[in-house]
């Protein structure tokens, strides 16, 4: 299991920085290009798509790692007004498994919404949209593993996976 959580986690963190580097780069140039050359010298007329259109893959990659550092959101004040280490727990547990019904919903619907957009094109590139739509699928995918494995072993189970020499 650690091997296999290992390899997902570093190639989320890869596709992370290399999707996210690529943007970058591509905005740098797209507004030298615009605003600090010639007029003979253009913005590519695909850039802003493509910009645009890759941070769903940065938001639903960058929500997985969230989860995974516990950085997003929670309710306790809610949950801090009960004591009962029993009945917190439970409520935890219901409330994960109805975060996992929902991205659940997500990949199935993810997949289909990709499906039915492999024929369409980007406006100024050939590169078809289901390219893109495939990060909400994939990327609920990846939420859904590490939900799984906060129920299995607890919040700090990406210390427990990421240890080295253990069994």
């Amino acid at each position: 299991m650690k091997n296999i959580y290992n390899f997902i986690d570093k190639l989320r963190a890869s596709l992370l920085v290399l999707i996210s580097s690529l943007t970058v780069t591509l905005c740098f140039i797209q507004i030298i290009l615009r605003y600090f050359t010639f007029i003979s010298l253009r913005p590519f007329p695909w850039g802003d798509e493509i910009i645009r259109l890759s941070s769903i893959w940065i938001i639903f990659l960058g929500i997985s790692l969230g989860i995974k550092e516990n950085a997003h959101f929670f309710v306790d004040f809610f949950l801090n007004k009960i004591s009962d280490k029993k009945k917190l727990k439970l409520v935890t547990l219901v409330t994960d498994l109805i975060v996992l019904f929902i991205f659940s919903i997500i990949v199935f619907e993810g997949f289909k919404y990709a499906l039915t957009n492999t024929t369409s094109m980007l406006q100024n590139i050939k590169i078809s949209m289901s390219l893109f739509y495939l990060a909400i699928p994939i990327g609920s995918l990846l939420c859904i593993f590490e939900y799984v494995l906060k129920m299995i072993y607890g919040t700090n189970y990406k210390d427990i996976l990421q240890q080295k020499g253990d069994k």
